[in-house]
């Protein structure tokens, strides 16, 4: 389940917002249901966090993409070394 804290340090992944050439693209959704078993699906959660990250300009682990549905989220990169780690 990709249920995701954003933090400003301690953070698990580093993560930067981008236009073109993600890594993954990500779906936000309002259902903590939906999230199930995801890398791609993020459902945002201050209370219980399964992984907590850092938006960032540079240095990123991971280079996102938001998408607005669920059938065009899932891994670009499908060598990258947080695939099947997130969710």
């Amino acid at each position: 389940m990709a249920i995701i804290k954003e933090v400003t340090s301690f953070e698990d992944i580093k993560v930067q917002i981008v236009t073109s050439f993600p890594d993954l693209c990500v779906y936000v959704t309002k259902n903590k249901l939906e999230a199930n078993d995801s890398d791609s699906v993020w459902f945002f959660d201050n209370s219980f966090p399964k992984k907590k990250i850092k938006f960032v300009t540079s240095f990123p682990d991971l280079k996102i993409q938001y998408v607005n549905s669920k059938s065009s989220a899932g891994w670009k990169n499908k060598t990258h070394k947080l695939q099947n780690r997130i969710g």
